[in-house]
């Protein structure tokens, strides 16, 4: 339990800085959504200028996630400035050793091609590119990092820091274990995109396979919380793996889902499957992330709390109905609670094999060309394909997933913060950390209940002179806060269950 917290405080912030660039990204994308503009066109060039300009902040700061992670997790692991430089050193490092030693051989979504890398790796042998790692990558620099800065403070026999200043070996340091870290990931990141290349065939033998539909969804989102996304996207939306489409009249061939989607809609062409890969994020975005975020609102017992995340909430829902993308909240399930990420993949899964088995498919039209920050299954996508008669059966399919999915999610979430959270996390102790708790507290009579916030404990006391202050460094919680109506404990996803439990003892 505890180490999953440290591990969310890790990503805290960087999973704030994500709800920001997509938050970015989504106001700009309705500004210029088309399908926005049938209801209401902006004309003015100072919207439409701040709309570009939103898109522009929220991609470059989506695109540098991995970098993001990397830079807060060794600040928060080291409590120093220090580990920020040789982090950067360290990164430095790795993206030019993978640049050095991994094939080129590979599709261009295995390589990374923004930041201004090209720029910097024209060689004389030739354009070469580091491979794209994600956030592999950087959790990989970032622990490296963090045990450099460990080795460069303790002074042995055969430590640099004989030699030179404590930061200068911690920069030596990092850049060795990651240049090694470049070799192994150079040689065996290729595997991987093998595998994932072999999926992708797999997927593609049969684009109407409800199994390996589900199974693409998966892949997706699992790829987009590793950052690798477009490894995936890119091929099923854009090329042949996403289907052809060839205009007999004019000649004319259409390559990829996306594109095929918007080549039907503008010529009014007939092909069945179009949108296949895209209708998912539909049942996701309007159903699914909102039946989370409910769904963790009210396993909240504490009222207090409820009310103050309230609107925050209902803006973060409005939102991913409106220009979604999932990925921060998956971001934040994967820092919590990887089990209910795993609950939530299933679903995703299953919905998406049967969006495909009862042959609803709706696709998406967009400006942004790029993967891995586009807004596919807005509201706005889906209310203007009313008007097309012949969608009407998918618009009522996925209307009618949608609901189940919802049902199924709520219902998940708040079985796991009531029940599984506890077991998942107590390893065994949660007996001990309930009665640790309400020694802490000053004994059962010295509480008057407990409630549940987001990922706190909140005891509510009647004398705080009873609180027994010495036993709070003994019971291995990571944070514990006076109040002015008791103590709060940071006990993660298990608070809810924590609490539950500790207020049936108060009744016996």
């Amino acid at each position: 339990m505890k180490k999953m917290m440290n591990f969310y405080e890790s990503c805290k912030t960087p999973i704030r800085v994500a709800y920001f660039g997509f938050i970015c990204v989504a106001v700009g994308f309705l500004i210029q959504n088309e399908s926005v503009n049938v209801f209401y066109t902006f004309r003015s060039s100072i919207i439409l200028f701040l709309a570009e300009l939103l898109l522009k902040i929220g991609e470059l700061t989506i695109m540098n996630l991995p970098l993001i992670f990397m830079l807060n997790i060794v600040c928060k692991k080291a409590n120093n400035a220090s580990p920020v430089i040789l982090a950067l050193v360290g990164y430095f490092t790795f993206v030019v050793t993978t640049m050095l030693f991994s094939t080129q051989t590979l599709n261009a979504q295995a390589y990374a091609t923004g930041h201004g890398i090209n720029s910097i790796f024209n060689m004389t042998s030739g354009s070469r590119l580091p491979l794209e790692t994600g956030m592999i990558g950087s959790f990989l620099v970032a622990y490296a990092t963090r045990a450099a800065f460990i080795f460069s403070r303790h002074r042995g026999p055969y430590s640099l820091s004989n030699i030179f200043a404590r930061d200068t070996a911690g920069i030596i340091y990092n850049s060795v274990f990651c240049f090694v870290l470049g070799i192994a990931v150079s040689y065996s990141f290729p595997y991987l995109y093998t595998y994932i290349q072999r999926a992708i065939a797999f997927i593609g033998s049969d684009l109407l396979d409800p199994m390996k539909i589900g199974m693409y969804s998966i892949l997706d989102r699992v790829l987009s919380i590793l950052g690798l996304g477009n490894i995936i996207r890119f091929p099923f939306w854009y090329t042949s793996a996403g289907g052809s489409f060839s205009n007999t009249v004019t000649g004319q061939s259409v390559l990829g889902d996306v594109n095929i989607w918007t080549y039907i809609k503008d010529s009014s062409a007939s092909y069945i499957g179009a949108g296949r890969f895209i209708t998912p994020f539909y049942v996701i975005n309007m159903f699914i992330i909102p039946a989370f975020y409910l769904g963790t609102l009210f396993s909240m017992s504490d009222r207090t709390d409820r009310n103050i995340l309230l609107f925050e909430f209902l803006f973060i829902i409005i939102l991913s109905i409106a220009a979604g993308n999932p990925l921060p909240t998956e971001l934040l399930m994967f820092a919590t609670s990887p089990a209910l990420l795993a609950i939530y993949l299933v679903i995703v899964g299953v919905s998406s094999g049967i969006l495909v088995s009862f042959e609803a498919f709706l696709g998406f039209s967009s400006r942004i060309s790029n993967t891995v920050i586009a807004m596919p299954g807005s509201f706005a996508d889906f209310i203007i394909n009313i008007r097309n008669a012949s969608l009407i059966p998918s618009i009522r399919t996925i209307l009618l997933v949608g609901v189940g999915a919802f049902a199924v999610m709520f219902l998940m979430t708040l079985f796991y913060y009531r029940y599984l959270a506890f077991d998942f996390v107590r390893t065994g102790n949660g007996e001990d950390i309930i009665n640790d708790i309400i020694e802490v507290a000053g004994g059962k009579d010295n509480i008057i209940n407990a409630g549940s916030g987001l990922f706190k404990l909140n005891v509510y006391i009647r004398d705080p002179e009873k609180i027994s202050y010495e036993r709070i460094q003994d019971i291995g919680i990571r944070k514990v806060v006076e109040t002015r109506n008791g103590l709060t404990f940071e006990l993660g996803t298990s608070c809810n269950a924590i609490a539950r439990r500790i207020n049936k003892k108060l009744l016996n």
